[in-house]
């Protein structure tokens, strides 16, 4: 290693010690920085036993009684998510069910949910956001993030 080698190393040390430090494990897609390690949580997402995930247009509402979050897919594709939203799911189901905003995508869309109880609604909802990028957008919220295990 020469003079001119050691120059080098120690312009670029000093280049980096006067950069600002960023953790980008924990950089959302947005371009945010978080110096906080997001909370983790491992949901169960609902689905049929034999028949894998539920149609939008034949769930039988009625006997949903979760309140949590939701994503609204088409099939075959899982990243390709039409809604993510949260709430008292039989009544956002039925709601969206009829919204031309959603039946513009087709009459075999997918849905899943999990409940989550109220508290960390907001920053798994974000979370999702983040994660699928979705079609459809009611609201868009600045939770902090809540990690969950993905469908």
């Amino acid at each position: 290693m020469s003079i001119a080698d050691s120059a080098k190393i120690y312009a670029l040390f000093q280049l980096a010690s006067k950069s600002p430090r960023i953790d980008r494990r924990y950089q959302t897609q947005s371009g945010t920085f978080s110096n906080s390690r997001p909370k983790k949580l491992t949901v169960k997402w609902v689905k049929y036993r034999k028949h894998g995930w539920c149609r939008l247009n034949t769930l039988n509402l009625e006997k949903v009684i979760s309140s949590g979050v939701f994503i609204i897919w088409k099939p075959k594709n899982r990243h390709n998510v039409i809604r993510i939203g949260q709430g008292n799911i039989a009544n956002q189901l039925h709601t969206l069910r009829n919204d031309p905003e959603i039946t513009q995508f087709g009459t075999d869309l997918l849905v899943t949910w999990a409940g989550i109880p109220t508290k960390y609604r907001d920053g798994i909802e974000r979370y999702l956001f983040e994660q699928y990028s979705p079609a459809t957008v009611e609201r868009v919220n600045c939770a902090p993030l809540v990690h969950i295990n993905l469908p």
